[in-house]
């Protein structure tokens, strides 16, 4: 029997191992998936940088290309003005040299974080205001009447001359956007490759973790297996032993019951035998608590108080042997706790007593009425009668006796309250007390 109990103790040590190495590794696992995480995070802003100062490269070079154009066109236009006199000439050569203003500008703003692009556009700029005041005196010598001066101002040569600087350092521009566009582009493509690479290593690790859960899940299956099966034999276990105590109780309870029952009996004193019958009613209310859950198929560890209710109120009632009395009850199926039973129990066993004692006047036909149900967030148990009521000088707070005294006791181990209703007729009595 030893060895047999030593064969899955070490099985399950070796699963408890088992689990505690995956446990370590499922930690470094998901460390190092933060740490993979957060490096393609870094990668991608990395990349969007890379790409957006790749872009910005081609920007300034169309801007740059988009200057020699506008200065090409403001040319053109002047060598037509002179030529026709045309003023349609003059309002392209204004939107060529307005363009050319708006593309100085745009490179300004874009480059202003290169200090050598700055000061090569502030060169730019004076050379083209130059080259544009050298078209502007042009057009005004032309528009005078005098082609000959405009053509005078062109062979000095100062508006060509200013052209070509404006070209060569356009051309430095470029070559510099050239060469960041060159490095940029490396960049973009290195971190292309480092978001590929944290993308594979990503899914490798993915790929373990996923093989090491299914490894994981199959050994938590077995051990899960093997606890619900223990647990399965310990809960029949217990459910025997509960079903074995409460029938020895029942046995115990039984044979009180008949000592007391046999002990009224030879009692002559009135008062000395209804105490005992009290008692003995106790008794077997209890007793009818141990009984019910012994039953076969009761619900480990709840007690089903409607049904305990019910048929104890006719049975009290049947045991007075008057066929004049009826029972009326309104009964909810409820589940109680077991610490709840004893108690609810009592209570309703005196509850229906004192109703038929001093409830049920011989003389006439008589009702009782019983209910026990849900009442907002509490359960509520009642007990009334249609009889004389209570007596006029009746004061719950000075004259109790012992059953008064036990309900309000009772009452407090279910954690409610005892309360005296007022009856138009009868009596009514009622225990408020939470749910379990």
């Amino acid at each position: 029997m030893a060895d047999g109990d030593a064969v899955p103790e070490t099985r399950g040590a070796s699963r408890i191992a088992a689990r505690e190495r995956g446990f370590r590794l499922l930690a470094v696992i998901v460390t190092a998936l933060f740490l993979a995480f957060a490096a393609l995070g870094g990668a991608f802003v990395w990349y969007d940088r890379a790409a957006g100062a790749l872009v910005h490269t081609h920007e300034v070079r169309a801007q740059v290309d988009g200057l020699r154009q506008s200065l090409t066109e403001a040319e053109s236009a002047q060598r037509a003005f002179i030529l026709t006199g045309d003023s349609q000439f003059t309002r392209r050569l204004d939107a060529a040299g307005v363009e050319a203003r708006a593309r100085i500008a745009a490179l300004e703003t874009a480059t202003r974080n290169s200090p050598n692009q700055q000061q090569r556009l502030d060169d730019l700029r004076g050379l083209m205001e130059t080259r544009l005041a050298t078209i502007e005196e042009t057009i005004a010598a032309r528009r005078s009447g005098s082609p000959g001066a405009a053509i005078q101002i062109i062979m000095r040569g100062e508006g060509v001359q200013a052209m070509d600087e404006v070209r060569r350092i356009a051309r430095n521009i470029e070559q510099e956007e050239a060469r960041l566009q060159e490095v940029r582009a490396r960049q973009v493509a290195a971190v292309r490759a480092v978001i590929i690479v944290a993308l594979i290593l990503f899914a490798l690790i993915l790929t373990l973790l996923f093989v090491k859960a299914l490894r994981d899940i199959s050994l938590d299956r077995e051990a899960e297996a093997d606890a619900a099966e223990r647990l399965s034999r310990l809960l029949a276990d217990r459910t025997l032993l509960l079903d074995e105590v409460n029938h020895r109780v029942k046995n115990s309870l039984q044979q009180i019951a008949s000592v007391v029952r046999l002990q009224s009996r030879s009692v002559e004193h009135a008062d000395a035998r209804e105490a005992l019958d009290k008692t003995l009613d106790r008794i077997m209310a209890v007793g009818r608590v141990h009984e019910q859950l012994y039953q076969p198929g009761e619900t480990v560890g709840r007690f089903h108080a409607g049904h305990y209710a019910e048929s104890l109120a006719r049975d009290l009632v049947d045991s007075l042997g008057r066929e004049d009395i009826a029972l009326v009850t309104r009964i909810e199926s409820i589940e109680l706790d077991l610490k709840q039973a004893v108690p609810l129990a009592l209570i309703l066993n005196e509850l229906i007593t004192n109703a038929l004692k001093y409830g049920c006047p011989a003389d006439r036909p008589s009702t009782i009425r019983v209910g026990l149900g849900t009442d907002g967030e509490r359960y509520r148990l009642s007990v009334a009668d249609d009889g004389d009521g209570l007596p006029k000088d009746f004061s719950p707070t000075v004259k109790r006796g012992l059953g008064m005294r036990a309900i309000e006791a009772l009452a407090k181990q279910l954690g409610g309250q005892f309360e005296i209703e007022q009856a138009k007729v009868g009596a009514s009595f009622a225990v408020i007390f939470p749910r379990s």
